[in-house]
């Protein structure tokens, strides 16, 4: 069994004497060196022995030319040598990276370790999914994915501190004032990130390590890759980490709307009951959610004929309406002779094998299972197959879960992968990877033209091409709500960013405070999913009071005005890798008067919306951080001065959100009371105040939110500014593109401006201010719309 508070320890490894040439010598062997400087600051490091690595089991490979066509200049340069060890430098000298002499590579049989020397300037983030506080020094981290209400105790899972998680990425960000550097480990194995000090490794030692402060790196197996990436802010970090591991392909509009799921969802009656409730309670959502419940017998692909004798037609019936299903997909298959699904891989030879060359068998929902093994290509396209059908019932997407891969009480390292030849931790943390890989060009095949959406519990570095991921199973409690922010943002910096916890938390009994809370919260992540354990009480927003039904709607209501908004950070990632979700430190400065690197209570949407939610219970004011610059307070239409901290009193009905002064904001003008949108009639909220001084910028895009006909042309574009010229604003349209018609456009000022000139497409004219009262998150009050 795997033990998550052991450790690789430098005690254990000989570590290089010396380099020569192209190679490294230890007393335990000598391996062949590979460095390549990739461009843009980004450097790759490979260790080769074939007698010690003879498989390459990695599946993604991230190789992106940063070379081809920049005209940027390198800031930095790569050095190792057997005096140097191995450092990066910038042009002026300064080490970012350091690693003393030839210490710095370092093996134990098949396992391995990189040693750089850790500064106490240093912070550290990223890591991915971690649900522990959101800077990340003084602990060791393993990346082996877990099924967590599984495999951690209980108890430490409602506190909310554990390590592993779902998701294994290891890309460690470290933060040296407003500098930023990232290393990723580019291995599918068990690994390892430690910036604890050695006496916290063992959590007993009295007396002083030998050890100076280190970063360790590696992993128990597996050939030994590092890139090392230099930012130098935060944000240009990301955009080229993100472009180097696969940017994430643009979802459909409506993945980004409200969810409703519950395990113990079975069938029709609950799909159209809730369908039912949100059209009369004018409450916006898009995606009905199914569990495990509507399966026959717990057996992938098969429905429950009692609770869902036609899915096709319920489907039908409930796109008529504007809803989606969403059913779910396991793994695990039922050993069943006479199942189809379990005789054909059968037939096949499509499962994992147990070390005597047989079927693995685990214990999971159907009972005895077995389980794919996605390390085949024939596997994957048999999946694929499958997929297909299942899609061309009519369903809008998929859930895969159980996907860590979870074998119940058995042990899974007895599971091996292609045809017995490979261990388990040779795929162990890429399963989920290539179970979503698989079902999705299931789902392309079924629909080449439209695009697939599929959620994952579980993966690795890579695997935020294929689908998106929530947080996993949660419990209901402030504990957790506070925890879903640091854990969300930090998984979008490690290159996830279409992720969002379960609203409400899985677990437990959600009170009404909590749910509230949770939505204010939650409501403009990049997915938004209300989602409960069976047996626990309703969780639905009508299951509350009229009060809270209300304020829960308010809130879903302000995501689908600001869908346009949302969407275009989606378009924006998938074209340049820029974080959707992120720290306040990502768009500005840290400093010691405003330390915006020890926040996890505030985040960004974008770069113009800051979000300040109450994550405490009892909390009746909280302290509110305004970087530089003015911001607009949603709730009151107050103008507010940045560089200080201020604070807010809590009220129910509302939650602390900001607009950053200089932001053009696309939203859908009237009340959202169901899901249809129109990204080509916009509103544009123009964040400015008659004392603006600087230029507004935004490029909008719209197209069907759909298809896939946006990457053959058929988007529009629209570049936008807007200034402020003696007390009059003028706003400038310029068209772009055309592929998706014309774009109607109504601005709207929350400043009352004597006049606004609109240039669009050379074409001037003067517009008039009609007056009207809006609410965003409180009470409403006057915006000014130009026409």
């Amino acid at each position: 069994m795997y033990l998550f508070n052991k450790y690789l320890h430098p005690a254990n490894f000989a570590f290089a004497r010396r380099i020569e040439g192209e190679r490294i010598l230890s007393d335990e062997a000598a391996f062949e060196l590979r460095t390549a400087a990739l461009g843009q600051d980004i450097y790759h490091i490979e260790i080769r022995n074939s007698a010690v690595w003879s498989r390459d089991d990695r599946t993604e490979q991230f190789c992106a030319d940063f070379a081809a066509g920049s005209q940027e200049r390198s800031m930095t340069r790569l050095e190792i040598s057997t005096q140097a060890g191995l450092a990066l430098f910038s042009h002026r000298g300064r080490p970012w990276l350091h690693a003393a002499g030839a210490h710095w590579f370092g093996t134990s049989g098949p396992a391995w370790l990189f040693r750089f020397e850790r500064t106490p300037h240093m912070r550290f983030y990223g890591l991915g999914e971690k649900h522990v506080p959101f800077e990340r020094s003084k602990r060791a981290y393993t990346f082996w994915n877990v099924d967590v209400w599984a495999d951690h105790p209980a108890e430490r899972v409602v506190q909310g501190d554990y390590d592993p998680d779902y998701i294994s990425i290891p890309y460690l960000i470290i933060k040296q004032d407003n500098t930023y550097l990232g290393l990723l480990m580019d291995c599918p194995h068990a690994g390892m990130i430690s910036v604890a000090d050695d006496a916290d490794l063992s959590g007993f030692l009295q007396a002083g390590s030998p050890y100076p402060p280190s970063i360790l790196i590696g992993a128990e197996d597996g050939i030994p890759s590092l890139y090392v990436i230099f930012g130098p802010s935060l944000a240009e970090l990301t955009r080229k980490f993100q472009r180097l591991i696969g940017t994430t392909p643009l979802p459909p509009l409506w993945a980004l709307g409200y969810h409703q799921s519950r395990w113990g969802y079975g069938g029709d009656a609950d799909l159209l009951r809730l369908a039912e409730q949100f059209q009369a309670h004018a409450f916006p959502a898009d995606g009905l959610w199914l569990d495990i419940d509507a399966m026959d017998g717990y057996r992938v692909f098969m429905f429950d004929r009692r609770r869902m004798p036609r899915p096709a037609e319920t489907a039908a019936k409930l796109a008529k309406r504007g809803f989606r299903i969403v059913p779910i997909i396991d793994p695990g298959i039922l050993r069943e002779p006479g199942y189809e699904v379990y005789d054909s891989g059968r037939q096949g030879r499509l499962f994992c094998l147990n070390p005597s060359g047989n079927e693995f068998i685990g214990m999971v929902w159907p009972g005895l299972s077995v389980f794919p093994d996605f390390s085949l290509p024939e596997t994957r396209r048999w999946w694929a197959a499958y997929a297909r059908r299942f899609l061309e019932l009519g369903f809008g997407g998929a859930w895969i879960d159980m996907n860590d891969p979870s074998t119940g009480p058995v042990d899974c390292h007895g599971m091996r992968f292609d045809r017995g030849r490979a261990e388990h931790g040779a795929y162990h943390n890429q399963y989920a990877l290539l179970m979503a890989r698989a079902t999705r060009e299931g789902f392309k095949a079924a629909n080449p033209d439209r695009r697939p959406f599929l959620l994952s519990r579980s993966g690795c570095t890579g695997s935020q091409r294929y689908a998106a991921h929530w947080t996993g199973d949660n419990f209901s409690s402030y504990r957790h709500l506070q925890r879903s922010i640091g854990k969300s943002l930090n998984l979008g910096l490690s290159g996830i960013p279409f992720n969002g916890p379960d609203v409400g938390g899985f677990g437990g009994d959600c009170g009404e405070d909590l749910l509230i809370d949770w939505v204010k919260a939650a409501c403009l992540f990049p997915f938004l999913r209300n989602h409960a354990v069976r047996g626990s009480r309703d969780q639905e927003p009508w299951a509350y009071s009229r009060e809270a039904l209300r304020i829960m709607r308010r809130f879903v209501r302000l995501r689908y005005t600001l869908l346009p908004y949302l969407y275009n950070l989606f378009v924006e990632q998938e074209l340049s890798g820029e974080a959707i979700l992120r720290p306040l430190f990502y768009d500005f400065a840290d400093s010691k008067a405003l330390a915006l690197g020890e926040l996890d209570d505030q985040f960004m949407v974008g770069p113009f919306l800051m979000q300040a939610p109450f994550l405490t219970e009892w909390q009746q004011t909280r302290r509110v951080t305004l970087p530089a610059g003015r911001w607009l307070r949603a709730d009151t239409g107050h103008w507010c001065e940045g560089g200080r901290r201020m604070i807010v009193k809590r009220d129910r009905r509302t939650s602390p959100l900001f607009v950053r002064e200089g932001g053009l904001i696309a939203f859908q003008p009237g009340p959202r009371r169901d899901n249809r949108s129109n990204l080509n009639d916009i509103g544009l909220l123009c964040c400015v105040s008659r004392r603006f001084s600087g230029a507004a910028h935004c490029l909008y895009r719209a197209d069907d939110g759909l298809s896939m006909d946006y990457t053959r042309g058929e988007r529009s574009e629209v570049a936008m500014h807007a200034r402020v010229v003696q007390k009059d604003l003028h706003l400038r349209l310029v068209t772009r593109r055309t592929g998706f018609g014309a774009i109607r456009i109504t601005p709207f000022t929350v400043d009352p401006f004597p006049r606004l000139f609109m240039q669009q497409d050379g074409k001037r004219r003067e517009l008039y201010a009609h007056p009207q009262r809006i609410r965003l998150t409180g009470q409403p009050f006057t915006w000014y719309g130009w026409r």
